[in-house]
């Protein structure tokens, strides 16, 4: 993607005109703007999510296509956010996490991860009760239909796009697609 220079002129007509000639580039920056607010994330925020690996400030720039962006980092973006790489390209909507679905925990950075939040707390003890319960003590992943995840957002006090952010931020969702579930 290319960076977009301004339109030559102020005037309205030029500037539309001129956007409907940027194509691509001008639809991949507005779907990256899109897809980071539509899952509640601040610049700082998806700046934290991506470990650093995306300054916030870089973000900011790709979506307002004031930056070039490579195929390779847009790519590894559509993994962050967790979409098809496709969906800055076709000009569908594809969907992006939805109320119902469940959540997929990746047990192994759980497991490592050591300093949890207080809020999470419950999660990791609830975690456990149902690997007892299913005997799954190898396991790498516990998915969790809608209906489980949402006593843990009544144990956690808080609701469903807080409980997903929490989960996402500290690490606790697997990060891939697995039996059609997505985690974000």
């Amino acid at each position: 993607m290319s960076a977009l220079p301004s339109p030559s002129t102020g005037e309205r007509g030029n500037e539309v005109e001129y956007r409907e000639n940027q194509g691509v580039e001008v639809r991949c920056a507005e779907r990256l703007r899109e897809l980071r607010r539509g899952k509640g994330l601040t610049l700082h925020q998806a700046e934290k999510l991506s470990n650093g690996e995306f300054k916030a400030v870089v973000i900011g720039s790709y979506e307002r296509g004031t930056r070039a962006i490579s195929l390779a980092r847009l790519e590894r973006l559509a993994e962050l956010y967790e979409v098809p790489f496709q969906y800055f390209f076709d000009g569908k909507n594809h969907e992006t996490r939805r109320e119902d679905d469940g959540f997929i925990f990746d047990l192994r950075r759980i497991r490592k991860n050591g300093a949890e939040s207080e809020k999470l707390a419950p999660v990791k003890r609830y975690l456990n009760a149902i690997a007892r319960k299913r005997s799954d003590w190898n396991g790498e992943v516990i998915s969790l239909r809608r209906l489980d995840t949402e006593l843990l957002e009544l144990i956690c006090n808080l609701d469903a796009v807080e409980l997903h952010q929490e989960l996402r931020l500290a690490g606790y969702l697997f990060a891939s697609e697995v039996s059609g579930q997505r985690s974000l």
